[in-house]
C-alpha cells in the first residue's frame, strides 16, 4: 500500500518522521531503502524533521588488555522521574595506543547533529567525525592551517553546518598563532565534507570561545559567544564568512560567564544563570525566534531561590549547559552531579551518575547522515572506520544514574 503512493508524496510522508522510524523503515524493503539511503532524502529530512534531543555519555576508559585509552560513547535515556537509564549498545574506538590519563589524548570540539568531532589534543591537524549510532569514524584531511603553524598554534577550534544552497555539509578550523614578540594572526578554512582540501576564507575579528557551553550549531551555522561583548558571532556557512550577532542577555563582561549557548527546540538559544553575591538565584531562556530579523524572546524566567538547591548548584564552575527532551541541564565534568531541569513541572533534580570518573553528557539529534557517503579518493586516512566493541568499559555507569534529591522551582514565567 505504502508503495501504491505517488513517489514525491511518499517521499514529503517519509521526510517527516523521526530518524529511529526512518532506521526501522529501511528493513521493510529495498525499494525503501534505496530511498531513504539517498543522498538527497538525507539533506531533505534534516529539512523537515524536529528530533527530539537525545543524550550521549562520554568518558575514557583504561583496556588493559591492550594497554590503550579507549573513548566510550554511551547512549543514555532520561525521563525526568529522577531514573536515567543507560540504553542499549555502546560505542568505543582506541584513541591512543599506551595509557595516558592526563591530559586526555582526545577531546569533543563539536557536537553536529549525530555526528561528534573527535580533536587530537597534542595535534589538532588530527581530527574525526564519529557517527556512534551507524558505528562509523571518518578522518578529516588536515587542514593547511595545522601543517603551517603546528610549533606556533596558541588556539584553535572547529564547527560544522549545512550550506542549504548547494546542500553539503561543511567544516570550519579556525587558528590564532604567532611567535613570542610578534603580532597574533587568526586564519580561518572551510572543508566541503566529501572533498579532500580545504579553501581559505576571511578570519573572524575576534578570539572564539574553547568553552563548549559558548558555541553552538543552529539554524545550519556556528555560533560563539564572544567575552567582553554583547554580541555573538556566527559563521554562515552559505556566505562562508563571519557576521555579528546581537543578544538581550549580556549587559557586561562579568555575565559572560554565567551565560549559556545551546541549541533549544530547534532554534539558537541563550540561557542567563543570573547569580547574587556569587550564588545563582534565577535562570532565564532567551529564543532566538526569527534567525534572520536577530528577534530574541524570553521564553522562561525561572526563580531558583532555595537554599539546598542553591548552595549544590550556585558555585558549579566549568560547567556546560544543553538541552534535553523536556528542557535543559547543567553538566559539571569534574564533579558528578547533573541538574536536569524539567520545564514541564518546574523541577530541578540532582542525578549523581554511578561511577566516579569525570564523565561528560553531550546532547545531540538523530539523523540520517552516514559518514561513508562522504569518502574521498584523496587515499586510506579518510576512509571510514568501524566503531570498536572493547566490551562493557564503564560497568558502574551501566547501571544508570540515580535521583539524588528534586526541588520543585517558584516564581516561573513563561512567555
Amino acid at each position: 500500500m505504502l508503495m501504491d503512493l505517488p513517489s514525491d508524496v511518499l517521499v514529503k510522508i517519509l521526510s517527516r518522521l523521526p530518524s529511529e522510524s526512518i532506521c526501522c523503515i529501511r528493513c521493510v524493503s529495498k525499494a525503501l531503502l534505496n530511498i531513504v539511503d539517498d543522498p538527497s532524502f538525507v539533506k531533505l529530512h534534516m529539512d523537515y524533521t524536529d528530533e527530539v534531543p537525545l543524550l550521549m555519555s562520554f568518558a575514557e576508559s583504561y583496556a588493559s588488555e591492550t594497554n590503550a585509552v579507549i573513548a566510550s560513547l554511551q547512549s543514555v535515556t532520561y525521563d525526568g522521574s529522577g531514573s536515567a537509564l543507560t540504553a542499549r549498545g555502546q560505542h568505543a574506538f582506541q584513541v591512543s595506543t599506551t595509557y595516558q590519563r592526563d591530559p586526555p589524548p582526545y577531546s569533543i570540539d563539536f557536537v553536529f547533529r549525530n555526528l561528534f568531532c573527535f580533536r587530537n589534543n597534542c595535534d589538532s591537524g588530527v581530527c574525526f567525525l564519529v557517527n556512534p549510532l551507524r558505528g562509523q569514524v571518518l578522518r578529516l584531511p588536515r587542514n593547511d592551517i595545522s601543517k603551517i603553524a603546528v610549533s606556533q598554534v596558541f588556539c584553535d577550534w572547529y564547527g560544522m553546518g549545512f550550506d542549504s544552497i548547494t546542500n553539503t555539509l561543511k567544516i570550519l578550523a579556525v587558528a590564532e598563532f604567532g611567535q613570542f614578540g610578534k603580532p597574533i594572526c587568526r586564519a580561518a578554512q572551510v572543508l566541503v565534507l566529501g572533498t579532500g582540501s580545504w579553501r581559505h576564507v576571511t578570519p573572524p575579528p575576534c578570539r572564539l570561545s574553547r568553552n563548549s557551553s559558548k558555541s553552538a550549531s543552529a539554524n545550519g551555522d556556528m555560533h560563539w559567544l564572544i567575552y567582553g561583548r554583547c554580541h555573538i558571532i556566527s559563521f554562515d556557512f552559505k556566505k562562508e564568512k563571519f557576521c555579528w550577532t546581537p543578544h538581550p542577555a549580556a549587559q557586561s563582561s562579568n555575565n559572560f560567564w554565567h551565560l549559556y549557548l545551546l541549541t533549544f527546540r530547534g532554534s539558537l538559544a541563550i540561557v542567563d544563570t543570573s547569580s547574587s553575591q556569587g550564588m545563582i538565584t534565577k535562570i532565564d531562556i532567551w529564543v532566538l525566534k526569527d534567525y534572520d530579523k536577530k528577534e530574541w524572546a524570553r521564553d522562561y524566567s525561572i526563580d531558583i531561590k532555595n537554599f539546598d538547591l542553591v548552595r549544590q548548584f550556585g558555585l558549579l564552575i566549568k560547567v556546560t549547559c544543553d538541552q534535553w527532551e523536556h528542557g535543559i541541564y547543567f553538566k559539571n565534568f569534574d564533579k558528578i552531579p547533573t541538574f536536569f531541569l524539567d520545564l514541564r513541572c518546574y523541577s530541578m533534580n540532582t542525578i549523581t551518575c554511578g561511577s566516579g570518573d569525570p564523565t561528560k553528557i553531550l546532547s545531540y539529534t538523530g539523523s540520517l547522515i552516514s559518514l561513508k557517503d562522504y569518502e574521498n579518493s584523496v587515499g586510506v586516512e579518510n576512509s571510514t572506520e568501524s566503531l570498536k566493541s572493547y566490551g562493557n568499559l564503564i560497568e558502574e555507569e551501566a547501571q544508570g544514574f540515580s535521583l539524588f534529591k528534586r526541588h520543585v522551582l517558584r516564581r516561573v514565567s513563561v512567555v
